[in-house]
């Protein structure tokens, strides 16, 4: 990726450099990886305990971009040495503003992540439901909203579609129509079938996006989205028309990142909690990983 990079700083750190620690200020920032390796760590019992690895094409420390909130976690330079892209909303869109393939490809990767995450959903065997009302995200989520909706408004051509409560949109394991959704009034719950049964684990509402893997190609819907109010409407969007919709302006590409972003956060927060990401499970879940393909936008 770095040789499409015009107006993001790129810096390079040696093995073992401590790029930020856990509690340090986010400054506004992401970093992307261009080359090399790092290793996450979080403290546990007052020891620090690694709990990921991310290598060429991955990025981490994204909860900055969104909210002026103290790092979680540290991360270390594991290979001899790491390039990064230090990326924040202002470059961002400063970039995708003249380098189109720049914000495909950050779309595309965030969209892998996002089906990263929603596939260790299988892997999940007690149930949970994330409470939005309580997130420190939960601002960030209701902006998400109003922006994503403003797409709408913009797309004439965008056919709505209405349903009652109870209508499924899909169910878990459907084969992939090639579609992915918008809602645009009322609500809808994504639910999973977990050891004791279905149960719903995460709402959404007018402005909220679903369905995004489509665009890797997994074949199998990983989830099941279930209406749960009368009179919801959402709107679909083939891979034609979500193209064109980020060919429109810079800002409508920055708030689907930022959605797919803070949905993805949130949601991998509630599953680490249930320890998937244990060293045990980390086989199964790199075979599952190996289906996802980068998103042809």
């Amino acid at each position: 990726m770095q040789h499409i990079l015009k107006d993001i700083r790129v810096t390079e750190v040696k093995q073992g450099s401590v790029i930020y620690q856990e509690g340090d200020k986010a400054d506004g920032a992401l970093f992307f990886i261009l080359s090399g390796r790092v290793n996450v760590f979080k403290t546990v019992d007052g020891e620090p305990k690694q709990i990921d690895s991310l290598g060429e094409g991955q990025f981490f420390g994204e909860v900055g971009i969104l909210i002026d909130y103290a790092r979680t976690a540290s991360v270390i330079a594991a290979s001899s040495s790491v390039r990064l892209a230090r990326i924040t909303t202002e470059s961002f869109l400063k970039e995708a503003a003249h380098n189109m393939k720049f914000a495909l490809k950050m779309i595309g990767i965030t969209i892998q992540r996002l089906a990263r995450v929603e596939l260790k959903l299988q892997m999940v065997t007690e149930s949970f439901r994330v409470d939005l009302d309580t997130h420190p995200l939960r601002s960030i989520v209701h902006e998400n909203r109003r922006s994503n909706l403003l797409i709408a408004e913009n797309l004439h051509s965008l056919r709505s579609m209405l349903f009652v409560k109870g209508k499924s949109i899909y169910n878990e394991g459907d084969r992939d129509s090639g579609d992915l959704f918008l809602v645009l009034k009322g609500q809808i719950e994504l639910t999973h079938n977990f050891e004791k049964g279905m149960a719903g684990f995460y709402p959404l509402y007018a402005g909220d996006f679903f369905g995004m893997t489509t665009l890797t190609g997994l074949g199998r819907r990983p989830y099941s989205a279930i209406v749960t109010a009368d009179h919801t409407s959402i709107c679909s969007f083939d891979k034609n028309l979500f193209s064109r919709v980020l060919q429109y302006d810079p800002d409508i590409i920055y708030n689907i990142f930022r959605t797919m972003v803070t949905y993805s956060t949130i949601l991998d927060e509630s599953i680490r909690k249930k320890g998937v990401d244990a060293p045990a499970e980390a086989g199964r879940i790199n075979k599952m990983e190996a289906t996802i393909r980068e998103p042809e936008l």
